[in-house]
């Protein structure tokens, strides 16, 4: 008795310690190559600003042992909506993008991105003699506000370690 008691013990601490946390994180970086609008001293440059960005979701299925670097290109349009998502190996530690073991990571990334809406990034024209910097909203009289559409670059970072989410790194903008 006091062997098989053991033997549940063993058994039931293995399959406590077998729990995988999956995680995913983001973050906006600067894309290779980044092309700067420079704006006159009469403009303000408002940056586009997410209403709704959630996370990808950790693909269940998928096999991952440490971390996997997504990188993940896209435009804000004017109107706030994403287009021309691509997934890139453009930098350091990003997965190949060709590589199939990346596939449901990809899949998970494009499915959050769809989902991703904007206020519109813009640029705003004051009238002569107005300072920029008093109306940081573009909202006084004169004030002329031309939305733009812009590129960002973020990198999600999928783990899956003993013990998930997703981290995500934010990119300046890209006229």
């Amino acid at each position: 008795m006091p062997i098989t008691t053991a033997a549940v013990v063993a058994t039931l601490l293995a399959t406590a310690c077998s729990h995988r946390v999956q995680r995913v994180e983001r973050e906006m970086v600067l894309p290779p190559f980044a092309q700067v609008h420079k704006v006159d001293t009469n403009q303000r440059f408002l940056m586009a600003a997410p209403i709704e960005d959630p996370d990808p979701v950790y693909p269940a299925r998928a096999a991952l042992r440490g971390v996997l670097q997504l990188c993940a290109a896209f435009v804000v349009t004017a109107e706030g909506g994403i287009a021309d998502v691509a997934i890139d190996q453009q930098g350091d530690n990003c997965a190949d993008p060709d590589d199939p073991a990346t596939a449901p990571f990809e899949t998970a990334v494009r499915a959050a991105l769809q989902r991703w809406r904007y206020f519109g990034a813009a640029v705003c024209t004051f009238p002569d003699g107005g300072d920029p910097d008093s109306d940081p909203r573009c909202e006084g009289p004169d004030v002329r506000v031309d939305p733009v559409s812009i590129r960002l670059r973020y990198v999600f970072a999928f783990s899956s370690e003993r013990g998930g989410r997703v981290l995500w790194t934010q990119a300046s903008p890209v006229q």
